[in-house]
C-alpha cells in the first residue's frame, strides 16, 4: 500500500506501485540501501506477493488445474485477510477521529458553560462597583449637604452672639448715672437765704430723679434683653455643636460600605471565572487542532501509515481487481486489463468516511468558541474604583486571549505581584519563599491530602509540633514564632500553584465571614478581598481562602 512498495522475492525485488485508481504493476526493485526503498506493511507484502503469483500463473504453462489449485489457495488470503484487514484499518481511523470529535464536544460545552459563569461573575462585579459608585455619590452628597448645615449653623451662632455681645455691652453702658448734672451750691447761710434755694434744688432734684427712672428702665431693659439674646446665642451654639458632631450621613455610609465590600469580594470570583474559561477555551482549541491535525492525515496521500483514505482506497480497488483477475484465472475467463478493470468496478469501496465537517462548523461558530478569537468580551465594562467619586472611571473593555495553552489566556490570570531576587528577575512570592528569598521564614507546614493543620494556636505563633522537614515534608510540622515580628503571611500549597498574601492586620484580629484584604495571589496581582474567618474561641481559625 501506499504508492511505492518494495517486496524482495528471491534474488530480484519486485517493485509494486498502487496508483490512485487501483490499478497495480510491478517492475525491477532498486538494489539494497537505495534512497527509493519504502518499507511494506505486512498486508501490502501480502498484496505484493500474490499479485506476483497471479502475473507468473498468467505467464505460466501450468495445466488449467493446477492454476484452479494455486487461486484456490491465494484467493481466500485476499478476500478472507487482506479485505478484512482494509475495513479495520478503516475503523481504527474512524474510532480514533470520533474519539478526538467526543472530546471537542465535551470540551466546547464546558468553554461554553464557563463563558457563561464568567460573564455573569463580571456582570455582578461591574453591577456592584457601580452601585458601590451610586451610593458612594449618596453619601458624598449627604457630607456635603451636612458640612453646609453646619456652617451655616455655625454662622448663625456667631451672628447671635455678637449680637448679644453688643445687647450686653450696651445693657453695661446705660447702668451708669452722671451725678454732676445736680448743680447744688456747696454751702448755705440760712440767716442771709432762708430757703436756701430750696424750690430751685427741688426742681433740679426732681428732673434728675425721673432722668435716673428712665435709665433704670432702659437700663433693666438692655439687661433683660442682654439675658435672653444671651441665653438665645447659647441655645443656637449649643444645637450647631451637636448638630456638627452628629454623625447625619451614617446610613449612607454603611450603605455603601456594604456595597464596596459586595464588589471587593466579588473581584475575586469574577476574575477566577475568567481564568477558568481561557483555560477551558485554551483546551478546546487544543482538541480542535488534534481534530484538524487528524483529518489531514487521514486525507493526505502516500502516508505510508493506517490513517490515509485516499492510499486505503486505491489499495481496496487494486485488491479487487486482484480478485477478479484470480477468478478469471479460476475460470479461465477473460483475463484482459479492460475485463478486470469491468469487473473490479462492480465492487466499490464500501466504505464511506464521515469527516466530520457539519458537525466542527457547528463546534466552532461564534457562540461556541471559533478558537479565532483574539480577544473577548464579559460585561463589556470596566470600573476604575477609589475611595472618591472622583477616583471612579468606567470604560469599556475586552480581554485579549491566547490559545495556546503554555501561556495564560489572560494577562489577569498570572502570577501575583513579582518579588525581586538576587539574580535581578521577579518571582511571584511563594517561588521566591521556597528558594529562600523574599525574606520569608517556613514556619507552618502540612503533609498533601485532606488533612487540615494540627495548630490550635490560631496563628499566634505559640504551637510546636512535629520535625521541620521543608515544604515537601509528607508530615505535619510547625516551629515558634515571634508575632511581633511579622509583618505578612503567605499561604500557599505545596507546589504554588495556589497562594496569597496578606498583611498581619489583615489575618489578626477576630472576625467572621468578613471581607479581609488580600495584598497579591496566584489569581490576582492587584489587591482584593475574600471573606475568612478567625472567630474567638474557635482553635481551628483562621479559615484562610483566595476567594
Amino acid at each position: 500500500m501506499r504508492t511505492a512498495i518494495v517486496f524482495w522475492g528471491g534474488a530480484v525485488g519486485m517493485q509494486v506501485h498502487v496508483g490512485v485508481d487501483g490499478t497495480v504493476d510491478h517492475a525491477a526493485a532498486p538494489p539494497v540501501g537505495s534512497d527509493h526503498m519504502v518499507s511494506l506493511s505486512p498486508r501490502m507484502q501480502t498484496l505484493s506477493t500474490l499479485q506476483k503469483r497471479a502475473s507468473e500463473l498468467m505467464q505460466s504453462q501450468l495445466s488449467p488445474n493446477a492454476k484452479t489449485v494455486i487461486v484456490d489457495v491465494l484467493l481466500p488470503v485476499v478476500e478472507q485477510e487482506i479485505v478484512p484487514a482494509i475495513a479495520k484499518e478503516f475503523a481504527t481511523a474512524q474510532g480514533e477521529l470520533k474519539s478526538l470529535m467526543d472530546a471537542l464536544e465535551a470540551g466546547t460545552t464546558k468553554a461554553v458553560a464557563s463563558k457563561t459563569t464568567a460573564v455573569a461573575g463580571d456582570v455582578t462585579l461591574v453591577g456592584n462597583q457601580e452601585a458601590w459608585h451610586e451610593l458612594l455619590e449618596a453619601y458624598e452628597k449627604c457630607e456635603a449637604q451636612k458640612d453646609d448645615s453646619c456652617e451655616d449653623r455655625k454662622q448663625q451662632c456667631a451672628d447671635k452672639r455678637a449680637a448679644a455681645e453688643a445687647k450686653c455691652a450696651a445693657a453695661d453702658a446705660a447702668a451708669n448715672i452722671d451725678f454732676t448734672k445736680i448743680c447744688l451750691p456747696e454751702t448755705c447761710n440760712l440767716k442771709t437765704n432762708p430757703t436756701c434755694g430750696s424750690q430751685t434744688v427741688q426742681q433740679e432734684t426732681d428732673g434728675w430723679l425721673a432722668d435716673v427712672r428712665a435709665k433704670m428702665e432702659a437700663f433693666q431693659q438692655l439687661e433683660t434683653e442682654c439675658r435672653e439674646m444671651t441665653d438665645d446665642a447659647t441655645a443656637t451654639c449649643t444645637a450647631a455643636d451637636a448638630h456638627c458632631a452628629a454623625d447625619h450621613c451614617a446610613g449612607e455610609r454603611t450603605a455603601y460600605q456594604q456595597k464596596k465590600d459586595e464588589a471587593i469580594a466579588s473581584e475575586g470570583p469574577a476574575l477566577l471565572a475568567k481564568c477558568e474559561f481561557g483555560r477551558a477555551a485554551q483546551a478546546k482549541c487544543a482538541d480542535l487542532t488534534a481534530v484538524h491535525d487528524l483529518i489531514a492525515k487521514i486525507k493526505a496521500t502516500n502516508r505510508q501509515d493506517a490513517l490515509s483514505e485516499p492510499d486505503r482506497i486505491a489499495e481496496f480497488a487494486a485488491v479487487q481487481r486482484l480478485i477478479c483477475l484470480l477468478k478469471a484465472l479460476h475460470d479461465e475467463g477473460d483475463l484482459s486489463a479492460e475485463a478486470t478493470t469491468v469487473c473490479a468496478g462492480k465492487t466499490p469501496y464500501p466504505h464511506t468516511f464521515d469527516f466530520f465537517d457539519q458537525k466542527i462548523a457547528d463546534l466552532t461558530t461564534v457562540n461556541s468558541i471559533a478558537c479565532t478569537e483574539t480577544k473577548f468580551t464579559f460585561s463589556g465594562y470596566e470600573w476604575t474604583t477609589g475611595a472618591k467619586t472622583a477616583d471612579f472611571a468606567k470604560a469599556q473593555v475586552s480581554h485579549a486571549f491566547t490559545a495556546d495553552p503554555a501561556s495564560e489566556p489572560f494577562v489577569a490570570c498570572g502570577a501575583g505581584a513579582g518579588v525581586s531576587t538576587s539574580a535581578g528577575g521577579t518571582q511571584a512570592p511563594c517561588e521566591a519563599a521556597a528558594a529562600g528569598q523574599g525574606g520569608w521564614q517556613l514556619v507552618r507546614h502540612v503533609g498533601p491530602g485532606n488533612s487540615w493543620h494540627p495548630a490550635t494556636d490560631q496563628l499566634t505563633g505559640s504551637a510546636v509540633y512535629g520535625t521541620p522537614s521543608g515544604p515537601t515534608s509528607s508530615e505535619a510540622w510547625s516551629v515558634k514564632f515571634d508575632l511581633g515580628e511579622v509583618t505578612e503571611f503567605l499561604f500557599s500549597t505545596g507546589d504554588c500553584q495556589k497562594w496569597l498574601v496578606a498583611e498581619k492586620s489583615a489575618v489578626m484580629g477576630f472576625y467572621a465571614d468578613a471581607p479581609r484584604q488580600i495584598e497579591s495571589s496566584s489569581l490576582s496581582a492587584t489587591p482584593y478581598k475574600a471573606k475568612w474567618y478567625r472567630r474567638q474561641g474557635a482553635s481551628e481559625d483562621p479559615w484562610i481562602s483566595i476567594t
